[in-house]
């Protein structure tokens, strides 16, 4: 695959992440997104979500269009969940729930796939 790809995955991804798109832009864009990543060869590395406990990202309503999201962080739980996880790092990021709607972080999973 060549650079074009990831900058349109880049692209897809970031309209989707746009507070000015609307929900049926951002879905429909995230479909894209899904599209291109399978054909990137790009894949999770499980299904099961991991979120981070303790941190919780939320839309910014009525904030400027600079603020891309606000996020609030239960000291006690989110130290306790990082105590619990392995390694020196921990890639996260924010995503918008297809059902709901709503936004949340989770531990970032994608990897290449091999061959």
């Amino acid at each position: 695959m060549d650079n074009k790809d990831y900058e349109r995955l880049e692209s897809l991804l970031r309209k989707a992440k746009d507070p000015a798109c609307s929900f049926e832009e951002a879905s429909i864009c995230r479909k894209k997104a899904d599209e291109l990543i399978k054909k990137l060869g790009e894949h999770r590395a499980s299904k099961e979500k991991i979120f981070l406990k303790g941190f919780y990202a939320k839309e910014p309503k009525g904030k400027p269009a600079w603020v891309l999201f606000d996020l609030s962080i239960h000291r006690e739980d989110f130290i306790q969940w990082l105590q619990e996880q392995k390694g020196e790092w921990i890639n996260a990021q924010v995503c918008r729930s297809r059902s709901t709607d709503k936004w949340y972080a989770e531990v970032n999973q994608w990897e290449k796939k091999d061959g």
